[in-house]
């Protein structure tokens, strides 16, 4: 089965384990991602009233079908705003198809019409990636601060529990942060991938270096109405 990767490069994954693209294109093979310029009123933002450690109560969901991933992370993160809507309503509105999966684009475009209405808006932050300090800052003001789950963009076939068990490079997939403990340097999440999804808790650090350079998190802030 091929996987479709926004503007990048298709890669092939073998057919017990498949999932699809969060965002973006893809990076270079030969040039690790590298973390964007980060400004200092983002981090400042991000780390100034967050709590050390914080897990939200999630209803976690499996994906529905194999490219699914990207409907089931944002189901599970729009749950958290006490918005309610099925996979295959947000897959329809994203456009997302069994052969191109779902572009970050469109995913964060259908999100932000669901929760406009109540003061937040979603952006494609590229500096988490590579960045572990970024990423937890992040993760624990959406989680801490504004009691939301972000979902994440990464390459699949490295994440440690797919170890052996899936084929394949730049396997683009997602899923959702709901906990993170800042004196641990740890992150919880749930990936939607039933074969070996569910519920890990992993290092900031290992994440990060995990994320997808283009579109590593659908960051939630508040929005002037």
């Amino acid at each position: 089965m091929k996987m479709w990767i926004t503007g990048g490069a298709v890669a092939a994954v073998a057919a017990t384990a498949v999932g699809t693209m969060v965002s973006g294109h893809s990076s270079p093979a030969s040039a690790p991602p590298q973390a964007a310029a980060v400004t200092p009123a983002k981090v400042a933002d991000a780390s100034a009233t967050s709590l050390s450690s914080y897990k939200l109560s999630l209803k976690g969901q499996y994906q529905q079908t194999t490219y699914y991933c990207v409907p089931a992370s944002e189901s599970m993160s729009l749950s958290t705003f006490g918005i309610k809507v099925g996979q295959a309503t947000l897959a329809k509105k994203m456009g997302t198809t069994s052969s191109k999966g779902t572009s970050g684009a469109n995913a964060v475009s259908v999100v932000n019409g669901y929760v406009r209405s109540k003061g937040y808006k979603l952006t494609i932050e590229k500096d988490v990636a590579g960045n572990p300090t970024v990423l937890m800052n992040r993760a624990s003001y959406d989680i801490g601060v504004l009691h939301r789950a972000p979902t994440i963009g990464v390459w699949m076939e490295k994440l440690p529990w797919n170890k052996g068990k899936v084929k394949g490079t730049k396997i683009g997939h997602a899923m959702v942060v709901y906990g993170y403990d800042k004196a641990k340097g740890t992150v919880t999440v749930f990936d939607p991938w039933k074969a070996t999804g569910g519920t890990h808790t992993i290092s900031a650090k290992s994440l990060a270096g995990m994320l997808q350079a283009s579109g590593g998190m659908h960051y939630i802030t508040r929005s002037l109405l």
